[in-house]
């Protein structure tokens, strides 16, 4: 598997290398400018072919590619090298000695070409559909935190979600966001799902956004409401927020045998649309029966294959280690290794700083007896009530570099509400119509391009921290998890990182084609090329700039990575 993944992450790295070079290259012979070679990859040469005067190769370090033009230079040379290597072609169709116009389009043209794949690509994504989580094409609302504004955000009600309100009313119509709630707009912009909402809460600068919201009962027309919210920061979070989830359908994925569930008549495939009237998603749904009190009914309105029925559910209480999640988890997987040792997936960060728990911990024993899942499992449903003593390893990493602990807490068994079912992932086929796919296309790739240059922009005012960049580590994980997931979100994911080497490469920093450009646009202000010294002067600053980043990045990236892993 780890072969295959390397071979995603190549590809992914070659696709974007090979259209970025390819746009400098068609410039460079539109202009008759001669090209040495073009190579995917770095040096030494590995296979290749000569058609015409250029090489047309393949390099042994896949870590980037280059297009050699005479006269070219992103080191400074001396005109006496130049003149070795490429005084047998003429002078005109050196690079250097073509018009200030004519050089911008050929550097303007790499970037460029990683646009319009970025463009190909979620047309590609949009054009032939996919299936894909509901969540990822639905702005509905989901969990809503405790801390959240919204909880207590007013509402005004309006009736054209087009056209939010120049004046708010002096009294609300209705306070907070509900689960349910489908957010239309975000400060005017079309809202596709919850990721950008929160990508607005982080570029917000701590300002009030305003949002149409449309609120709907089971078989209800909608209302639409204006809201203006203020996101704040949470659970000591890195950035602020508006606090809620994506929704996550209540689809019912499996039933078990004896539990409230199936004594309450529900089957797989079921959708529990709301729960006393309450509309509900999986997760609500979860902390609504958890928190139900023991042998009080909930009334479950259930969509069976589109037909609305009222089902009576008693939670049954069992136990749960407070403020944690174990896996594995036999209760929701009863297949696991019932001999497994446990291990803490998650943690709450009050039970955290309450115990000292990390997430990855492993529970060596309970009681002084040797910890199993089928142990975890046992005292979850017997001892409810009670306080364990959990003996945790936390075994060494990194070759020693954090050594191994080991500590003894006390934690109680908390009683929750059980269900006695799994939740399911509803998936939804997406495809937009053929007369729209180019608009979406450049929509996407348009928003794409925006939010990098507004991250580039808080990184550069210090709201997004240097330790956010990521490098050739980081790309080979999110390109192997998108693929994971299947070829939409591989494409989705290549297209975004294309635009950011787009933004990234027209930065105005020597080497980088943003730096060359600035020369050239220098040189066109002034009429005359800078001078030689100044040149090399430069270059050098970038150069140790860009070193820097080679440094810096893959540091970050390996620290994200051990973070991860390392509990």
């Amino acid at each position: 598997m780890f072969l295959v993944n390397i071979l995603i992450f190549l590809f992914v790295l070659g696709l974007l290398i090979f259209f970025h070079e390819m746009g400098h290259f068609l410039a460079a012979k539109a202009f008759g400018i001669y090209v040495e070679r073009f190579s995917l990859g770095m040096p030494p040469r590995l296979w290749g072919f000569q058609y015409g005067e250029t090489d047309y190769c393949v390099g042994a370090m896949p870590i980037g590619g280059y297009v050699k033009m005479a006269g070219q230079e992103d080191t400074p040379r001396s005109e006496e090298a130049q003149e070795k290597e490429f005084g047998h072609i003429p002078k005109e169709r050196w690079f250097s000695s073509k018009p200030v116009w004519q050089r911008s389009i050929v550097l303007v043209a790499g970037p460029l070409m990683n646009l319009v794949l970025a463009v190909g690509l979620y047309g590609l994504v949009v054009g032939v559909g996919s299936e894909v989580a509901e969540s990822k094409v639905d702005s509905r609302i989901g969990q809503i935190e405790q801390e959240a504004p919204v909880r207590d955000a007013a509402l005004y009600r309006i009736e054209d979600p087009q056209s939010p309100p120049s004046e708010l009313p002096e009294e609300p119509d209705a306070i907070g966001w509900r689960t349910g709630d489908r957010i239309v707009s975000l400060n005017g912009e079309r809202v596709d799902n919850i990721g950008d909402v929160a990508f607005g809460a982080i570029t917000s600068a701590g300002q009030p956004r305003g949002f149409v919201i449309e609120r709907r009962g089971l078989d209800e027309a909608p209302e639409y409401y204006y809201s203006v919210v203020r996101p704040k920061m949470m659970d000591e979070g890195d950035y602020p927020r508006f606090g809620v989830a994506p929704f996550m359908t209540a689809l019912v994925n499996r039933v078990f045998s004896n539990s409230p569930a199936e004594e309450a008549g529900l089957q797989e495939g079921d959708i529990v649309r709301a729960i006393d009237g309450k509309i509900v998603d999986s997760q609500t749904a979860v902390q609504m029966v958890e928190n139900a009190p023991e042998g009080e009914p909930l009334e479950l309105t259930v969509d069976r294959d589109g037909q609305l029925l009222e089902l009576t559910l008693t939670p049954r209480l069992r136990g749960r280690l407070d403020g944690m999640v174990i896996q594995p988890n036999l209760l929701i997987n009863p297949d696991a290794d019932p001999e497994a040792v446990p291990e803490i997936a998650q943690i709450t960060p009050e039970a955290a700083e309450r115990t000292g728990l990390k997430r990855k911990d492993r529970i060596k024993a309970i009681d002084g007896e040797p910890a199993t899942a089928a142990l975890v499992h046992e005292i979850q449903e017997t001892r409810i009530g009670e306080e364990v003593e959990l003996e945790i390893h936390r075994p060494s990493m990194l070759l020693g570099l954090r050594p191994e602990e080991r500590k003894t807490v006390t934690v109680e068994v908390v009683p929750v509400g059980n269900m006695g079912l799994v939740w399911g992932t509803k998936t939804v086929f997406h495809r937009v119509p053929p007369t729209q796919v180019a608009p979406e296309a450049f929509r996407q790739a348009y928003q794409a391009l925006a939010r990098t240059g507004q991250v580039l922009v808080m990184l550069a005012s210090r709201e997004v921290p240097m330790t956010e960049l990521g490098g050739p580590v980081m790309i080979f994980q999110v390109t192997t998890e998108a693929a994971d997931m299947g070829w939409s979100w591989l494409l989705e994911i290549t297209a975004l990182i294309s635009v950011n080497l787009c933004i990234f490469n027209l930065l105005p920093l020597p080497v980088l084609d943003g730096g060359q450009l600035a020369f050239a646009a220098i040189e066109g202000i002034r009429r005359k090329p800078v001078s030689q010294a100044v040149w090399e002067r430069t270059q050098l600053v970038g150069m140790l700039l860009i070193i820097s980043l080679i440094i810096f990045v893959p540091y970050n990236d390996i620290v994200r990575w051990i973070d991860n892993v390392v509990p």
